[in-house]
């Protein structure tokens, strides 16, 4: 009895069916292809951003892959904290040494994360100056307010610039007024410093010193009994500028000098109330006046009544 036999083979995903008579079949059959069941042990990363918080850093959370759980958990110091923003945990409890852990995923699966918060740098909030009208001369001297996020007190580190150069020297909160002249350029770096960290360095603005106006430094005299009355104005300039002296407001016959000395002759002038007003100018038109009256009597005596 003739029984044909057959041989299977599997070619490229088809099947090829060889007959005992020689006979060839060459229509491919296409096996079922199996399902890849899905990865329930996928990898999951997170990352807590910035790497290097402080107490004034809104802390994000990121997630690459796919979690089992949407679920995000934070935790300081091992006590869970809620946040008011999915994914982030912004600043307000947090301080220097916490420990800020994350959790990601269900309970028993979750991805984790952990940072711990560093010092926080303080700041420079703003300063004052005295005097708050500076000539050649006047001392000046800078109080800054500063600010730490962790409480810690806060120094200060100073460095004077004159003309945008800086002066090795010049490293105090007070500026001599010695070390700088009318038309001068002031300016103040401020770092402040809270025993671990300086902050950002705080720069003021430039302050050109101006021109300085001259100061009378002397008083009339307060009486006199001859028949010639002489007053030597003494003024002062910061800047050392060359000064003017004018009478805007004299009686008749009274003069002042180029150097200051005032004279007037008495010989004839009745007795009564003389007013007097001397000014002393720079070149620059700034100036200091004087005002006083002379009281004469009828022995051309008299008596000066300065005003101040």
């Amino acid at each position: 009895m003739y029984l044909p036999w057959r041989i299977v083979l599997l070619l490229g995903g088809g099947l090829l069916l060889l007959t005992a008579c020689g006979e060839r079949s060459t229509s491919p059959q296409t096996l079922p292809t199996p399902l890849t069941p899905p990865l329930s042990g996928e990898e999951v990363s997170v990352q807590i951003l910035p790497e290097n918080p402080t107490a004034s850093d809104c802390l994000q959370v990121i997630i690459k892959g796919q979690p089992s759980s949407p679920q995000i958990a934070w935790h300081v110091n091992g006590q869970p904290v809620v946040s008011h923003e999915i994914g982030k945990l912004c600043a307000g409890g947090l301080r220097r040494g916490n420990q800020v852990m994350v959790r990601v995923g269900a309970t028993e699966i979750a991805s984790m994360a952990a940072v711990t918060i560093g010092n926080s740098p303080p700041k420079v909030t703003g300063i004052s100056a005295t005097p708050k009208q500076l000539f050649a001369g006047m001392d000046v001297e800078v109080l800054p307010l500063g600010e730490d996020k962790d409480g810690d007190p806060v120094s200060f580190r100073y460095q004077w610039l004159i003309n945008n150069e800086a002066n090795p020297f010049l490293t105090e909160a007070k500026l001599p007024g010695d070390r700088f002249v009318k038309g001068d350029r002031l300016q103040v770096r401020i770092t402040p410093f809270d025993g671990q960290d300086e902050g950002p360095v705080y720069q003021s603005y430039v302050i050109t010193v101006p021109n300085a106006p001259p100061q009378i430094t002397s008083q009339p005299p307060r009486k006199f009994e001859t028949l010639e009355y002489h007053y030597q104005v003494n003024a002062t300039d910061p800047d050392g500028d060359h000064l003017r002296y004018q009478l805007s407001k004299a009686p008749q016959g009274m003069t002042v000098s180029h150097a200051g000395l005032v004279s007037w002759l008495l010989t004839g002038v009745q007795p009564g109330v003389y007013p007097m007003k001397i000014v002393v100018s720079d070149a620059e038109g700034a100036e200091d006046f004087q005002e006083f009256s002379l009281t004469l009597g009828a022995r051309a005596s008299a008596v000066a009544d300065a005003k101040p």
